[in-house]
């Protein structure tokens, strides 16, 4: 069984976010699914789908936030169509997820990750035009990427081709979680919005 990556609420610029409502309630249904190990409600209520193991908070981190569990977990919802398995619960299971919650997620890989922020004369490194990270692998793999209106890191050219009046800043990566955090609540209200419009 695999623990899913508990991320600090904030400060985690590599946790996915989500900004769209209705796939925040499509994610948030699978989370509330599978079965469940432990009594009642609470931070000692845990999840499975028989291959996944959750924490319950994870329901309520991406109702109110939209801060979603990890890419390979929305993976798995994505390809079961955001219906959780929920395997017969048991002595069993229970000791199965048990162990594992003990045991904890997979390390992360080894990598260097640095955040940038793309800034022009009218705006700030709190309010940037646009958000980056450059990742570098132990082998001395680079990859470039940029987040989209999505909330998604996607590759990108900005590194080497922008605007002459616009200039790259290092931030830390609680700046840039911070960033994330504002464009994801921003674009919810947008989207929340919109369909209270249609």
């Amino acid at each position: 069984m695999r623990v899913a990556r508990l991320y600090a609420v904030r400060n985690a610029p590599e946790r996915p976010r989500v900004a769209d409502p209705e796939r925040r309630h499509r994610i948030a249904d699978f989370l509330a699914g599978g079965t469940t190990i432990g009594h009642g409600h609470g931070p000692a209520v845990l999840h499975t789908d028989g291959f996944w193991l959750w924490p319950e908070r994870f329901v309520a981190e991406i109702l109110d936030e939209g801060l979603a569990p990890e890419a390979d977990l929305l993976a798995r919802m994505h390809a079961h169509g955001y219906r959780a398995e929920a395997p017969e619960p048991g002595e069993r299971l229970t000791d199965e997820a048990l162990r594992a919650w003990r045991a904890g997620p997979p390390r992360d890989p080894r990598r260097l990750v640095t955040y940038f922020v793309r800034v022009s004369p009218e705006t700030t490194p709190d309010r940037p035009l646009s958000l980056l990270r450059r990742t570098v692998t132990p082998a001395g793999g680079v990859t470039e990427e940029a987040v989209w209106r999505d909330l998604a890191w996607h590759p990108t050219n900005a590194f080497v081709s922008q605007r002459i009046d616009d200039e790259l800043r290092e931030v830390e990566p609680a700046q840039a979680a911070a960033v994330l955090d504002r464009w994801c609540e921003a674009w919810h209200r947008e989207a929340l919005s919109r369909a209270a419009r249609t």
